[in-house]
């Protein structure tokens, strides 16, 4: 299933969509396979994909977003650097990083940036409870502060 916009189309899309919008940077279209599972059994949400982090900076979504999910299997910096820009632009943005087993570094980056960590690859349940954790995050940030 390919998930990602075609490079003649912004990025920028609709904002008023029906359900939680999840943005997913990762270099392999295969690595975002699992959410589009997850997001299709609750017939509602989109998903928007991004190769990398250059990608995701210089052409950003318009709008709310619920979550950002980073699947990198490169450099600490890239993660620090887009983890620090993504609390700056989407403080309320759930954020998650998926990486290597083994990887305290990049798990210890991940958590000092605000982000969930998973080990890949993520059983498809930890995929569901993501999609619904961004379900949530969309309808807080659709509510009205009291």
């Amino acid at each position: 299933m390919d998930v990602r916009e075609p490079e003649n189309r912004s990025a920028c899309g609709p904002t008023e969509v029906e359900g939680p919008r999840i943005v997913m940077l990762c270099a392999e279209l295969r690595d975002a396979e699992p959410m589009a599972r997850s997001l299709e059994k609750l017939n509602s949400g989109s998903l928007l994909t991004y190769d990398r982090h250059e990608q995701l900076r210089l052409n950003p979504p318009v709008g709310e977003v619920a979550m950002f999910v980073i699947v990198d299997r490169e450099s600490l910096e890239s993660i620090t650097g887009t983890l620090r820009w993504l609390g700056r632009h989407w403080p309320r943005a759930v954020r998650v990083v998926v990486g290597e087993t083994g990887s305290g570094r990049q798990e210890l980056t991940a958590r000092m940036g605000g982000a969930i960590y998973l080990v890949y690859p993520a059983p498809q349940e930890q995929w569901q409870s993501l999609v619904r954790l961004a379900v949530q995050s969309a309808n807080r940030a659709g509510t009205p502060a009291a």
